[in-house]
């Protein structure tokens, strides 16, 4: 696998462990979407899904 790939699936990776990380934060937050480690860690989330997406462009 050549170093893109290696990259790509490292950051498939951290989308996955950050989007499982954040619904389990949202159900110990009561649903609360307000909540500030919740908005925190959906910015991350953002952050990554738009490196991904720059990278398949």
């Amino acid at each position: 696998m050549d170093k893109y790939n290696n990259k790509l699936k490292s950051l498939l990776d951290q989308i996955e462990q950050t989007r499982f990380a954040l619904n389990e934060l949202i159900k110990h937050k009561e649903e609360n979407l307000l909540d500030q480690e919740v908005i925190e860690l959906s910015q991350l989330l953002d952050k990554l899904l738009s490196k991904y997406d720059s990278m398949q462009k």
